[in-house]
């Protein structure tokens, strides 16, 4: 089974990516908030992977964390949700505004991302709202608008200065991306933990 993918996206069509790693090319469906972080063509992914193996062959979804994987998992656990169909849930609203909405049972909310109808609604919020605490999502997420990898980078610079996981966390979801690179957002996760 495949879990992890790091390439070069070779091309984007609605939905999925062609990720080339070590001249092989990877069909790796995307949900649509992710593909809207993603870099355009040509720039280097990583990508947690999920492999779903039917009859009529193997898909791989692709997420820019193991928490966003995590929340595909348990929805595909949701009766009446498949692969597709959890894909296509996750991309419907920023994923930490999804997880709120679940963690809370705001079916109202959950209904009205597209191709959920009521029911379904009603069974996320039911079978999923406990287990999405566990979920380590707290306010915005921390990836929006920000690679992965600069996303990785960063918390790691910020543990090696000492902050805690909490801490670090906090941090990333305060950062306003932009153009910024690296030392630009480590000086902001800075001036944001001094003021905590």
């Amino acid at each position: 089974m495949i879990g992890y993918l790091r390439g070069k996206i070779r091309d984007r069509t609605e939905g999925c990516l062609v990720v080339d790693v070590g001249g092989v090319g990877f069909d790796v469906h995307v949900d649509r908030q992710t593909m809207k972080d993603l870099a355009q063509t040509d720039a280097e992914v990583e990508l947690y992977v999920r492999t779903v193996v039917r009859d009529d062959g193997i898909t791989l979804y692709g997420f820019l964390d193991k928490v966003s994987r995590d929340a595909f998992d348990m929805l595909t656990q949701v009766s009446g949700v498949g692969p597709k169909s959890a894909s296509q849930i996750l991309g419907g609203m920023p994923f930490a505004e999804f997880v709120e909405a679940v963690r809370t049972k705001d079916v109202r909310r959950l209904a009205q991302i597209p191709g959920v109808g009521r029911k379904i609604a009603e069974r996320m919020a039911l079978e999923l709202s406990e287990r999405f605490m566990a979920l380590p999502v707290e306010g915005p997420s921390p990836r929006a608008g920000i690679p992965a990898a600069l996303v990785d980078d960063l918390r790691s610079a910020l543990s090696n200065l000492g902050y805690g996981a909490r801490e670090v966390e906090a941090a990333l979801r305060s950062l306003r991306p932009g153009q910024a690179d690296l030392q630009d957002l480590l000086k902001q996760a800075i001036a944001h933990l001094s003021t905590r």
